[in-house]
């Protein structure tokens, strides 16, 4: 299942153009996405009592699951391909998801990356990745006070998907190429 996919379900939101309101409910879909894709094993649930919590696995091993998406570039005004798309992650969203892994033995954190690009004003997936929260705290630095419309004045840090990618290791080509790059297992 792919992020196109989802765009046209029930509820689902059909966006259209580029733009921070388009990108909002692509980030939505983006958790239906991850929804969609979990689901096939009937044991996710959504969660929607914490903020930094977007969906949760049951299992042997329950997960809690931040979805983060952005484009792969962002438009320019000339001709010339914008920068790279960033994923926003809210620092004290990401210590509460630290903090659960150091005292559940039977829960952990993970992220769900979406990047996508825009076609004819829709959305199109380029790749996604599921990485541990330890993983991505390894590579994040640089946190800055913003002082934001809905969250208030909170630290972030705002990455590149591809310092991300390479960050993790992850190849653009095998980002692109696999159907779901899962670093949970690596």
């Amino acid at each position: 299942m792919k992020l196109e996919d989802v765009r046209n379900g029930v509820n689902a939101n059909s966006c259209e153009g580029r733009g921070r309101s388009t990108a909002s409910g692509r980030g939505y879909n983006a958790e239906r996405l991850a929804n969609a894709i979990f689901d096939e094993s009937d044991v996710i649930f959504r969660w929607s009592v914490k903020p930094y919590v977007d969906a949760f696995i049951s299992g042997e091993i329950s997960y809690d699951v931040e979805v983060k998406s952005c484009v792969v570039r962002y438009q320019s005004s000339s001709k010339q391909l914008g920068r790279y798309g960033q994923f926003r992650i809210w620092k004290p969203h990401h210590d509460r998801l630290l903090y659960k892994n150091s005292y559940h033995s039977s829960r952990e954190s993970i992220y769900f990356f979406v990047v996508y690009s825009v076609v004819d004003g829709i959305e199109k997936e380029v790749g996604k990745l599921i990485a541990p929260v330890e993983m991505v705290d390894d590579v994040l630095d640089n946190w800055i006070l913003e002082d934001h419309v809905t969250m208030g004045e909170q630290e972030n840090r705002q990455i590149s998907w591809h310092l991300l990618l390479k960050r993790l290791g992850v190849s653009k080509e095998r980002f692109k190429n696999e159907h779901i790059i899962d670093l949970t297992d690596e």
